[in-house]
């Protein structure tokens, strides 16, 4: 009997992805998500400082003054253009300046006296990412040119050395981690949509009366369409990984395919499950969307991959690691391909999405029973 029923698994799941591979739509989307969407939203959609845009309103025109303009060089920063404090104002209210430099008549000579002086540097913070990042870089770029001026060759702290060294990022490029965060996204998203439309596509095309005649039992079904998504959504992520983040970006994968491969398909099933059981409440593709659309931004935006879990509020985060497998997900995936973890250090994460993925199984069977008796 057990045998029989994995037979007729096998054959279903065959079935299935003959359907997949016969939606060419569904077939390019992935192509286009797991490939060019990736490259573009991990090049572009980066929070490093690059190419601000900085006008200088220099009232002291002193050498420092002089210096200072000089120390603002690209590529984090446009040349700066000398403008009036009237001009720069103007600049910025129309957004051509992000970064505005104010020097104050007598700044060195102030300095020089040590009598102290202000320097300001007005924030268009409508530009809230970059503007934050680039008005502290520029802060501490101006210090240290002061500090360079008035006191040259002497070490900036007499008593302290502090020495940084970045662990698995060691240049801070933020492509590295938006490309993988990108991935784990379009794996939710494909997920979803797949295994959603299986569904849907059997009622629009009136197969699934043919698949209730046959001598098949519920389970069989949702297996074979689970099966089915977690087999194309995890080829097409191992290869967007291998081919497009490592290969054609050059993002370094330190940590195992095999491991990853394992976290991944457990994660797909559970958002597969629930793309089965949304799809069981709906009758079309375009009643399925608007089901789906709000799951999809509440796991991108709750996750921890936009916003670190530990910046929300403790009860959400809580909330977030009983209900839904993407924390999990993403601190897996972090750990595995970032830092090169080993199957030890990620058990509790695994044995999480297992978990989910067996609770959601079991609903949407109950679920799918139900829909089918009625």
């Amino acid at each position: 009997m057990a045998f029989q029923s994995l037979r007729n698994i096998l054959r279903l799941t065959i079935k299935e992805l003959r359907a997949i591979r016969g939606d060419r739509v569904m077939i390019l989307l992935m192509v286009y998500v797991f490939t060019i969407a990736t490259w573009l939203v991990s090049d572009a959609a980066n929070t490093d400082i690059r190419n601000l845009s900085v006008a200088v309103v220099d009232e002291d025109r002193s050498q420092l003054s002089g210096r200072l303009v000089g120390a603002i060089r690209e590529p984090l920063f446009t040349p700066p253009e000398l403008l009036s404090a009237a001009e720069a104002e103007a600049a910025q209210n129309a957004g051509r300046k992000v970064l505005v430099v104010s020097i104050p008549p007598g700044f060195e000579r102030h300095l020089r006296r040590g009598d102290g002086a202000s320097l300001m540097i007005l924030i268009d913070a409508t530009a809230v990412s970059q503007a934050g990042n680039g008005a502290s870089f520029l802060n501490r770029l101006l210090l240290d040119e002061i500090a360079a001026y008035l006191r040259p060759g002497e070490p900036a702290s007499a008593l302290v050395s502090v020495e940084i060294r970045n662990r698995f990022n060691e240049n801070l490029d933020g492509t590295w981690f938006t490309a993988v965060m990108q991935l784990m996204n379009s794996v939710t998203i494909l997920t979803l949509i797949l295994a959603g439309s299986s569904m849907i596509r059997e009622r629009e095309h009136g197969t699934i009366e043919h698949v209730l005649v046959m001598p098949v039992h519920p389970h069989e079904i949702v297996f074979s369409k689970v099966l089915a998504t977690t087999a194309v959504i995890l080829m097409a992520s191992v290869l967007s990984l291998v081919f497009v983040i490592k290969g054609a970006m050059g993002v370094p994968i330190d940590g195992s395919l095999l491991l990853y491969s394992a976290g991944a398909a457990l994660y797909v099933v559970a958002v597969a499950s629930l793309g089965l059981l949304l799809a069981s409440f709906t009758h079309n593709m375009g009643q399925f969307g608007l089901l789906v659309l709000p799951v999809i931004i509440v796991m991108f935006q709750l996750s921890g991959g936009i916003t670190p879990l530990e910046s929300m509020p403790v009860w959400l985060q809580i909330t977030m690691r009983l209900i839904s497998p993407s924390p999990h997900f993403v601190s897996f995936a972090q750990s595995v391909l970032y830092r090169g973890a080993g199957v030890e250090l990620v058990v509790g994460e695994m044995v999480a999405m297992a978990a989910m993925s067996g609770v959601a199984l079991t609903v949407v069977l109950r679920r799918f029973r139900r829909v089918l008796s009625a």
